[in-house]
């Protein structure tokens, strides 16, 4: 070996550090957002990212409400003169060596922070009912389809198990009422309730909805879970209903197609949209002619796809989970989720007069328009956050 041996390896080991640094720190950058406004109290927030890099994508904002919602989150932060960090939920957990004052969002990282930082105030953010709540409804009525319609379909969005109720202080709860009941009561007295926002849109005309809207007509918009959001109970109603039409949004899931692919092939009146942006031609074209919306979902809070709708007109028919705390001056919540509940739920709604029709119409808009703003959303965690750090 001659002498320039050791300080060749020497140059490999540095260039490896230098390598394994840079790919850390595109990892870092990538993965999370850290905005010192200066303030002495520093919180972490566990939830999402990605509107921080597009916010000047306005199509990206027709998505999820939580894209608009984790700006506002921020906007709270700086109000409240916080230094903050946001960590993707679901994406690598950066190493922090900082103590935090409060821990905010979702598991697992809320779970792993909470640990690192035990004299911090803990705060779940709950967008959906009690994880166990959620878990028994899919595994009960996936059992139940699945006999019903002789076929192995698999369990969707089930949840892993965790604790995070069990050692937060408090839970910041998007729902109502219906959501508190799916928790255990021990758990209860940490549930401060927030209503979510809506989607700003960027034109609403209920005078023009008025006009076209149809009771015949009736939508189901949803996301993954197709079985836990009840989309089977509608089609066994409208498949044997022809006299009525089906509009369905959203992405549906291959396999449960499958199993209703004969007999939707000579139901004309169901027509599948896939997923729509909410602010299309097409969307609004069916909130418009759309009287109701029916959503026999057995595990929510408040859902978005609910509110959304709702702002423009259109009628809930929805199960308890995802009603509203007033469901019945806005709508009708179905008993249970069962045939007989629909078949019931859909005689009210050809029941109801046009003028019946044109008062909720505007009752939906203005409650949801009032209650499920960014500005009230503000509010509601300033004056939460206020109330937590403060005791």
């Amino acid at each position: 070996m001659n002498r320039q041996t050791p300080y060749i390896y020497y140059r490999l080991l540095l260039k490896s550090i230098f390598t394994f640094y840079l790919k850390f720190k595109n990892n870092f950058v990538k993965n999370y957002i850290v905005e010192n406004i200066g303030g002495n109290k520093w919180i972490f927030v566990s939830y999402i990212v990605e509107p921080f890099k597009r916010k000047k994508d306005d199509a990206y904002f027709h998505g999820h409400q939580n894209r608009q919602e984790t700006l506002i989150i921020s906007a709270v932060a700086q109000e409240l003169r916080f230094s903050y960090v946001f960590n993707d939920y679901d994406k690598p957990l950066n190493f922090y060596k900082r103590k935090f004052d409060i821990i905010f969002g979702l598991e697992p990282h809320f779970k792993i922070m909470c640990d690192k930082n035990p004299k911090a105030i803990k705060i779940y953010y709950a967008t959906g009912a009690y994880y166990k709540h959620q878990n028994l409804m899919i595994i009960n009525r996936t059992n139940a389809f699945c006999e019903k319609y002789n076929t192995n379909y698999p369990y969707k969005r089930l949840v892993k198990e965790h604790n995070s109720c069990d050692i937060a202080d408090y839970i910041f709860q998007i729902g109502s009422k219906f959501t508190i009941e799916t928790y255990p009561i021990n758990l209860r007295h940490k549930i401060i309730l927030i209503n979510q926002t809506s989607h700003v849109f960027k034109n609403i005309n209920i005078v023009e909805k008025i006009k076209v809207t149809s009771k015949s007509d009736f939508i189901w918009f949803g996301s993954g879970g197709t079985i836990l959001k009840g989309l089977d109970l509608v089609l066994e109603y409208f498949i044997a209903n022809k006299n009525l039409n089906l509009n369905v949004v959203g992405p549906i899931e291959y396999e449960f197609l499958k199993v209703f692919k004969n007999q939707i092939k000579t139901a004309s009146n169901i027509k599948f949209y896939g997923y729509l942006d909410v602010e299309s031609n097409e969307f609004r074209y069916l909130a418009n002619i759309c009287a109701f919306l029916i959503f026999p979902s057995a595990s929510e809070g408040c859902p978005g796809s609910v509110i959304n709708l709702q702002k423009l007109g259109v009628i809930p028919i929805l199960s308890r989970w995802a009603s509203s705390n007033n469901i019945e001056e806005h709508g009708y919540q179905l008993k249970e989720l069962n045939m007989t509940s629909i078949i019931e739920a859909i005689n009210w709604s050809q029941a109801l007069t046009y003028e019946c029709i044109i008062n909720l119409i505007k009752s939906n808009c203005d409650y949801i328009s009032e209650t499920h703003s960014n500005e009230r959303f503000k509010m509601e965690l300033l004056n939460n956050f206020n109330m937590s750090i403060s005791l």
